[in-house]
C-alpha cells in the first residue's frame, strides 16, 4: 500500500481473475475500492500530497518498454510523461517534480541516470549519471527535497542507501552496513528528516518445509 493524500486513501496493488495487477484506490475508513489503472503490469504508485494526482509505470500494447502515467485519483484516462527502460516514478515532497530511473545503452555499455521532470510533463529539468552498478533500486526524496535517495550495492551483495544531491557532486553514503544481512527491502524518512527508519533482509533467506 502506498499512502496517498493528508486523508484516508492509499493506493493497492491487486491482482484478479486474469493474474493483471493493478492499482486501486481504497478508502481505509469506508472499504470503498475503484479500480483506477486497466493495464497489463502496474504494481506501484506515488502521489502528490494532496492526493489529487497518481504516478505510476505501466506497459502499452503497442512496445515492450516501460512507460510513465499520470491519472488522477478519481479515476479517469491517464496521460504518459515518458517511457524507456525506466523505473516507477516518485512524486517530491512539495508535489512539483517527479523522478524516476532511466537506463541508456546495452549490455556493459548500459548506464543509469536519474531524471527529475515536472509533474506536468515536458522535458527533464535535470539528469545526473549515476555508477555503473546501479541498477535502479528503490528511488526516494529525501524530505527537504533537495536531494535523491537509492538503494546501491557496495561490496559484493551488500547494499547500503546513498544520497544525491539535485545540485550534482558525487553520491554521499547513509548506511555503512558489511554484515552478512545484505538486502535493503524498504526505508522511510521522518517528516522532519532527522531520523531514518531501514529494513535490513538477507538474500536467499527460506526454506523447503513439507
Amino acid at each position: 500500500p502506498h499512502g496517498c493524500g493528508p486523508g484516508d486513501v492509499v493506493i493497492v496493488t491487486r491482482a484478479l481473475e486474469a493474474n493483471l495487477p493493478n492499482l486501486w484506490r481504497l478508502n481505509i475508513q469506508t472499504g470503498e475500492l475503484k479500480q483506477l489503472t486497466f493495464g497489463s503490469d502496474e504494481e506501484s504508485a506515488s502521489c502528490t500530497p494532496d492526493g489529487k494526482w497518481v504516478f505510476y509505470a505501466g506497459a502499452k500494447a503497442s512496445d515492450v518498454f516501460p512507460h510513465i502515467f499520470k491519472t488522477s485519483i478519481d479515476g479517469g484516462a491517464p496521460s504518459e510523461l515518458a517511457h524507456g527502460t525506466v523505473t516507477p516514478p516518485v512524486v517530491s515532497p512539495d508535489g512539483a517534480l517527479i523522478a524516476y530511473g532511466r537506463s541508456e545503452g546495452h549490455g556493459t555499455d548500459a548506464r543509469w541516470k536519474f531524471v527529475v521532470q515536472r509533474v506536468d510533463g515536458g522535458p527533464p529539468v535535470r539528469e545526473i549519471e549515476l555508477p555503473p552498478t546501479y541498477n535502479g533500486e528503490r528511488l526516494g526524496w529525501t524530505p527537504d527535497g533537495r536531494a535523491l535517495a537509492y538503494v546501491h550495492n557496495t561490496t559484493g551483495n551488500t547494499q547500503n542507501l546513498y544520497m544525491q544531491p539535485l545540485a550534482g557532486g558525487s553520491p554521499i553514503q547513509l548506511t555503512h552496513f558489511d554484515s552478512d544481512l545484505g538486502l535493503i527491502p524498504a526505508y522511510a524518512w521522518s517528516r522532519d528528516g532527522k531520523k531514518l527508519a531501514v529494513t535490513r533482509a538477507r538474500y536467499n533467506d527460506s526454506d523447503v518445509v513439507i
